[in-house]
């Protein structure tokens, strides 16, 4: 009797975690179509269909050069010391969209004796990822010197107390609006086309639209 109430139990378990985990696959999906911010915490991470999408072909580094009044350049880093949280990479070179960068430049300037400094330029290095391999992985596979060629994007200007200056697309943004702008058959569509998906799209506002521009149109003479 207590064997087939314990096995009763551990099913009716199973199934309540298995409900529960489909229900918060769920809502996790639901909240990203309606653009809910359901990602904004750690445990929203685990609910929100992400795939890793954020993985590229390029490694990148996050450069922060602060210019004083006289034209002097300097290197805004931490002098304790930066965090590391895998390996030997800073922590802000994971801040891909660059929202902890007014922090990082207030905290360091903050708390370190410089010349007044008039702006920060945050700037973005990128390099093929192949050329992070040893040097013996390279003679091996790649039969042609280990030249690597670094690109640098001005990613956002910002003033001492971290306040956004200006602000640039990142790089791989920044190539595809480039070759958008270099193809005259691509600008041509799409200064004709729509967004392919839009979840804040209203019918009715778009129906009134439609018949204020039709009633304008009628309302027209040569």
């Amino acid at each position: 009797m207590e064997g087939w109430c314990g096995m009763k139990l551990r099913r009716w378990g199973a199934g309540l975690l298995i409900c529960g985990y489909l229900l918060l696959l769920s809502w996790g999906i639901i909240g990203h179509a309606l653009k809910i911010p359901a990602a904004g915490n750690t445990l929203g991470y685990f609910v929100v269909w992400d795939m890793f999408c954020g993985w590229q072909a390029f490694d990148n580094r996050t450069h922060f050069i602060a210019e004083d009044s006289a034209g002097n350049y300097y290197r805004v880093q931490e002098p304790w010391g930066a965090f590391q949280p895998f390996g030997h990479v800073d922590r802000v070179n994971y801040d891909v969209s660059n929202q902890l960068a007014p922090r990082h430049i207030r905290n360091v300037l903050s708390h370190t004796d410089h010349p007044p400094i008039d702006r920060v330029y945050v700037v973005q290095e990128i390099w093929p990822k192949q050329f992070n391999v040893p040097d013996r992985l390279w003679s091996s596979y790649f039969h042609e010197p280990k030249d690597q060629q670094s690109y640098f994007n001005l990613r956002a200007i910002c003033a001492a107390d971290g306040t956004l200056i200006e602000s640039n697309p990142d790089w791989y943004v920044a190539q595809g609006l480039k070759s958008i702008a270099d193809n005259p058959r691509l600008r041509t569509q799409a200064q004709g086309a729509s967004p392919f998906y839009n979840t804040f799209f209203n019918p009715r506002l778009a129906a009134e639209a439609n018949s204020s521009f039709s009633a304008a149109d009628n309302g027209l003479t040569n």
